[in-house]
């Protein structure tokens, strides 16, 4: 693969999506969280119709004041390494509205902040991770147990499954 081929790959696997109508690209992350919570907070219908936000192939969905995520389980990237005692570290443990719709605003406005860990009870006990870059433009996302994707029946852990029941 050519060094632009790995390039176009990396900044696709980055980008953002809301609500599967408002796409971003990496470069603009803050604007995609904003926009968002803000849709959310607002009472955006475009937003609110289906209130979900894609970082890469991780999905964060809300659902009846409750989030939850799903994605493949081999992400791109591993976050890395923060003590727990270091300020630069947010982490959410509940997976409920307005604790995770703050944390998010928080991640993207307060330069501190450096990682966001989301506990989401609904994944049984799966995390996703976002960190800032050393470049302003740059982010990073990773899940930990996530289910693979999610239904109307609930999560489908493995792509075996989800292909079994699709």
């Amino acid at each position: 693969m050519t060094l632009l081929l790995k390039s176009l790959a990396r900044v696709r696997d980055h980008d953002l999506q809301v609500s599967g109508l408002t796409n971003f690209p990496e470069s603009r992350w803050r604007e995609a969280i904003l926009h968002y919570v803000i849709g959310i907070w607002s009472g955006n219908h475009s937003v609110t119709y289906r209130p979900k936000i894609t970082f890469g192939d991780i999905t964060l969905r809300l659902d009846d004041g409750e989030y939850y995520a799903c994605g493949h389980l081999d992400t791109p990237e591993n976050p890395p390494a923060i003590s727990l005692s270091d300020p630069g570290l947010l982490m959410v443990l509940t997976g409920k509205q307005n604790d995770v719709e703050v944390a998010l605003i928080r991640f993207a406005k307060d330069n501190r902040i450096k990682q966001l860990q989301l506990g989401l009870p609904l994944c049984n006990g799966g995390t996703l991770v976002l960190w800032k870059k050393a470049r302003r433009s740059e982010y990073g996302y990773a899940g930990h147990k996530l289910p693979y994707s999610w239904g109307t029946r609930g999560p489908w852990w493995t792509r075996e499954e989800f292909e079994r029941q699709a």
